[in-house]
């Protein structure tokens, strides 16, 4: 077995066992001589399937403390995205239109599945995006939170997975759409939705959903007649 081999073996076998949950977020891994020892390979073997491990956001090194399991991240999903977005042929638009399906389905099931404390936490995001006092960053965020949190209420983790990366490439229209039309807009878009989610009404909440996004696509358009948008390839994102 090649040196490239033993490595993919021992990165598998430590992701299946973090996946698996039998190491929870925070749990410290044994130590490279412990599993060297373990899996019959050299401590050179274990240490480059945990700098693979790293690299895919699933464990963090501290010095002095080990090497940890890391809670699971769509960062490297996210930064997928924006190599894909590099594509000249590629632009935020085309991202944009992928969360008409997917939001709609997520406000349905949210209405179903939401407690009370995603009522609380989305009104919350609402309370900022309702004050002109706050920053147009607070707004941005206020406004990404509360998706997030909808998709959080459907009890689905795979909608949070989906979601968090293309929300965070999303930001940058984000601004732009409550810089030149105001949070009000939105806030008010948001208030149907939960209003909706409030009243466990999944067709209404999905309607609601669908008016949001379709003002949002509009809003882009005209944004882009008034002064062409670069495309997302060109963008960075925090």
């Amino acid at each position: 077995m090649s040196q490239l081999d033993r490595v993919s073996r021992v990165a598998d076998y430590l992701e299946q066992i973090i996946l698996s949950g039998e190491l929870a977020a925070g749990a410290e891994l044994p130590s490279e001589r412990e599993i060297s020892s373990q899996l019959g390979v050299s401590r050179t073997v274990v240490r480059e399937a945990l700098g693979r491990l790293s690299s895919l956001g699933l464990v963090r090194s501290i010095h002095g403390s080990g090497t940890r399991v890391e809670a699971p991240s769509s960062r490297q999903v996210a930064l997928g995205y924006q190599r894909l977005l590099r594509r000249p042929d590629v632009k935020l638009e085309h991202l944009a239109a992928i969360r008409w399906p997917l939001e709609t389905a997520i406000a349905a099931l949210a209405a179903e599945q939401r407690t009370d404390e995603h009522l609380a936490q989305l009104a919350k995001a609402q309370k900022v995006l309702a004050s002109p006092r706050r920053t147009l960053e607070s707004h941005v965020k206020a406004d990404v939170a509360f998706h997030a949190i909808l998709a959080e209420a459907t009890g689905n983790p795979l909608f949070q997975a989906v979601l968090e990366p293309i929300a965070e490439l999303l930001s940058e229209s984000r601004r732009q759409t409550l810089e030149h039309y105001g949070a009000e807009l939105a806030h008010r878009h948001h208030e149907k939705i939960l209003d909706a989610v409030r009243r466990r009404d999944r067709e209404a909440a999905a309607q609601a959903m669908r008016e949001h996004i379709d003002a949002n696509y509009r809003h882009l358009a005209e944004l882009a007649q008034a002064a062409p948008m670069p495309s997302a390839g060109e963008r960075t994102t925090e």
